[in-house]
C-alpha cells in the first residue's frame, strides 16, 4: 500500500492482470436553506412530527396538522398523550420511552388519534430516533392516515362474511373448478347432496362424481366454457352411498383479470323431488292402466258368469272373485292416497318400537304369521311422520301376503347405531333372484306393487335408505330381508 502524493489519498498498485474498476459516484448533497426544508416537509404526503423530551410536540408539518384538523398552536409544546385515548396513549408512550432508552421496539405500527373535532382516526406511524442539533434525542414520526383504508378493509371483510354466509346457507349446491376441471371449492349444500366432506371433493375432477359423462363429453363442456358459453343441463351425480342424485347444473365460465379462462362456476340444483313426482305420475298411470284395469277385467268376466246358466259353485266363485277384485282396487286406491299425502305431512319424532308393536299384532291376527323379535324393545325415536305405520305395514304385509308357505315366519330387528336406527324385516318365503332384488324399487316396476313404491318414497323423505338382501346370505331361496336405515331423532 502506498500514499499518492498528488491526491493525498491512499491508493493500491494493481497488477497488470487485474481489471480496473470505476469509482462509484455518490449523490451530491445540496446546501439546504430553511425555505427548501420547509417546502419539502410541507409537500410530503405524510404527516411529519418531531417529539422532544417529556412527550412533547416540537414540530408538525402541514399534512400532520390536516390529519389532526387544527393549527400548530394547538399542539406545540403539548404532551402527545393528551390526543389519544388512555389505552392507545399507554402503548405509544411505552414505545416512546423504550426507543429513547435504546430498546428494541416496532418501527411501524398503527394507533388511534383524537382529532380536534373529537373524531378518532387511525394512523400508521413510521418512527425513528435521531440526535438533534442541540445534542438531545428527537423522535421523528411519519404519519399516514389509514382510516379510510381501515374502513375499506372492514367493509371487504364484512362483504366476504356475507358472501360466505350466503354461499354456505344456500339450498343449491355451488362448485368451482379450475381450467382442468378439478374442484377448488364446494359449498355445504353440494357436500350434503353427495354425502361427502369438502376434503373428499376438493382436488377431484368433477366428472369423477358422475357416470353420465364420457371423456369426449367432458372435453366439449370445457371447450364451451373456454369460449365463454354458459349453459344449463341435467346431470345425475353419484352419492357416496351409491344412490343417484338428479340435478340441473347451471355452468358459467370464470374469466380472470387478464381475460383468461380460469375455470367454471356451477350452481347445482337437486331435482329429486321433481323426478320423484314425474316418476310417481308415470307409476300411477301405469297402475291405472295395468293393475286396476286387470281387476276391472276380472269383475267384468265374473259378472258375465252371473247372467249365465252355470253350476252354483261357479256363481259362488264368480261372486268371490268380484269381491276380491274390488278389495284389491280399494287397497290400491288407499295406498295411492297415502302417497299423495307424503309431502304435506311434517317430519317429527316417532317411536318406531311402538309402531312395530302395533303392526306386528295386526300381522299375527290377519296372516297368522309367527313373529321373531330381536334388538330394542324400549322406545326408539326416529325422524319420520304419521305415515311411518303405513311404511312398516307395507313391508310386513309384503313379507306375509306374498309368502306361499303354510307356516309363515317374519323376523324383525331394531338396532340403534350411532346417529342411525337399523330396521330389518325378513321372511321365510321363496326369496328373490338378484335381478328381481335389483329391480324391486326401479321405475315403472310392478314387482313390488304400489306398496313398495310408497315405501321407497317415504324412506327418501325421511333421509334413510333401504336394501333388499337374502335372509340367509348366499341362499336366495330361503327368503328376503329388507334392511332399512332411519335417522335417529335428536
Amino acid at each position: 500500500m502506498t500514499m499518492s502524493k498528488k491526491a493525498g489519498t491512499r491508493t493500491q498498485k494493481s497488477n497488470k492482470s487485474t481489471t480496473k474498476t470505476k469509482k462509484k459516484s455518490l449523490p451530491t448533497i445540496p446546501i439546504w436553506n430553511d425555505d427548501m426544508i420547509t417546502t419539502i416537509l410541507n409537500n410530503s404526503h405524510d404527516g411529519i412530527v418531531i417529539l422532544g423530551e417529556e412527550y412533547t410536540f416540537e414540530y408538525i408539518n402541514e399534512r400532520g396538522l390536516a390529519i389532526y384538523g387544527g393549527s400548530a398552536s394547538d399542539l406545540a409544546g403539548k404532551d402527545f398523550r393528551l390526543f389519544m385515548k388512555d389505552d392507545t396513549a399507554r402503548m405509544v408512550a411505552e414505545y416512546y420511552e423504550k426507543r429513547r432508552r435504546g430498546e428494541e421496539v416496532p418501527t411501524v405500527y398503527p394507533f388511534r388519534l383524537l382529532r380536534k373535532d373529537g373524531i378518532e382516526v387511525t394512523v400508521e406511524g413510521r418512527v425513528s430516533l435521531v440526535t438533534g442539533p442541540d445534542k438531545k434525542l428527537k423522535v421523528i414520526a411519519h404519519l399516514l392516515d389509514i382510516t379510510q383504508m381501515e374502513k375499506d378493509l372492514r367493509a371487504l371483510e364484512e362483504s366476504k362474511t356475507r358472501y360466505k354466509l350466503l354461499v354456505e346457507t344456500m339450498n343449491d349446491g355451488l362448485a368451482i373448478d379450475n381450467e382442468d376441471g378439478e374442484l377448488t371449492y364446494v359449498n355445504d349444500a353440494f357436500c350434503r347432496m353427495l354425502g361427502c366432506s369438502s376434503g373428499e371433493l376438493i382436488g377431484k375432477h368433477w366428472s369423477d362424481l358422475t357416470e353420465e359423462m364420457t371423456p369426449e363429453d367432458v372435453k366439449n363442456k370445457i371447450e364451451q366454457r373456454k369460449i365463454g358459453l354458459s349453459e344449463s343441463y341435467e346431470l345425475t351425480w353419484c352419492h357416496k352411498n351409491g344412490d343417484t342424485v338428479p340435478t340441473i347444473v347451471s355452468a358459467t365460465p370464470y374469466i380472470d383479470h387478464d381475460g383468461k379462462f380460469a375455470g367454471t362456476f356451477a350452481v347445482i340444483t337437486e331435482i329429486s323431488d321433481q323426478k320423484n313426482a314425474e316418476e310417481s305420475i308415470q307409476f300411477y298411470l301405469d297402475l291405472l292402466s295395468h293393475d286396476i284395469a286387470n281387476q276391472l277385467q276380472v269383475i267384468m268376466t265374473s259378472s258375465g258368469l252371473l247372467e249365465q246358466e252355470v253350476p252354483a259353485s261357479y256363481i259362488a266363485d264368480a261372486r268371490q272373485d268380484i269381491l276380491d277384485a274390488v278389495d284389491r282396487c280399494n287397497r290400491l286406491i288407499t295406498k295411492v292416497k297415502r302417497a299423495g299425502q307424503i309431502r304435506r305431512i311434517p317430519i317429527t319424532s316417532v317411536d318406531i318400537v311402538d309402531v312395530i308393536d302395533e303392526k306386528t299384532a295386526v300381522l299375527q291376527r290377519v296372516y297368522n304369521a309367527k313373529i321373531h323379535r330381536t334388538g330394542s324393545k324400549k322406545q326408539v325415536l326416529v325422524e319420520a311422520d304419521l305415515l311411518l305405520g303405513e311404511l312398516i305395514w307395507n313391508l310386513l304385509e309384503n313379507s306375509a301376503r306374498h309368502n306361499p308357505v303354510e307356516h309363515k315366519e317374519v323376523w324383525i330387528s331394531i338396532k340403534p347405531k350411532g346417529d342411525l336406527v337399523l330396521l330389518s324385516i325378513a321372511d321365510n318365503g321363496p326369496g328373490l333372484s338378484d335381478t328381481r332384488k335389483k329391480n324391486l324399487f326401479t321405475e315403472r316396476s310392478h314387482a313390488g306393487g304400489v306398496g313398495l313404491k310408497l315405501v321407497r318414497q317415504m324412506i327418501r323423505k325421511y333421509g334413510g335408505s333401504i336394501e333388499v338382501e337374502d335372509r340367509v346370505k348366499g341362499k336366495p331361496n330361503e327368503g328376503v330381508n329388507f334392511a332399512v336405515t332411519f335417522r335417529k331423532a335428536k
